[in-house]
């Protein structure tokens, strides 16, 4: 799976999802076949941490999660440059996600 945080309309697709906000409690629900989940766009903020801990805890098959070092976009403000750099911010971010989780995926920052 991939997402973006990204809005700009320089990199809409016809085959993207229109944005819902769709309010509900999640069931019990378990995914058995997702195994990547690569997320553009990261930033050290509850509500990112909450989704990508969220994930994890769904996808019982999770083997990686990706957040890949992206520039932010020239054209619009959608991704701001804050983006953990050091190994230090890069450990203390793996630790945040799997506390409490016991989720194995491998988590690979930048």
């Amino acid at each position: 799976m991939k997402l973006s945080r990204h809005s700009c309309e320089f990199n809409k697709s016809e085959d993207d999802a229109e944005k819902t906000n769709l309010v509900r409690q999640a069931s019990n629900f378990k995914h058995l076949k997702l195994k990547l989940f690569v997320m553009k766009g990261f930033e050290e903020e509850y509500k990112v941490m909450n989704y990508i801990r969220l994930v994890m805890e769904r996808a019982v098959c999770l083997k990686r999660i990706e957040l890949p070092a992206i520039s932010p976009c020239k054209k619009c403000t959608a991704i701001s440059p804050r983006f953990p750099v050091d190994e230090a911010s890069k450990h203390r971010i793996r630790e945040q996600l799997r506390y409490g989780l016991s989720s194995s995926a491998d988590i690979i920052i930048g």
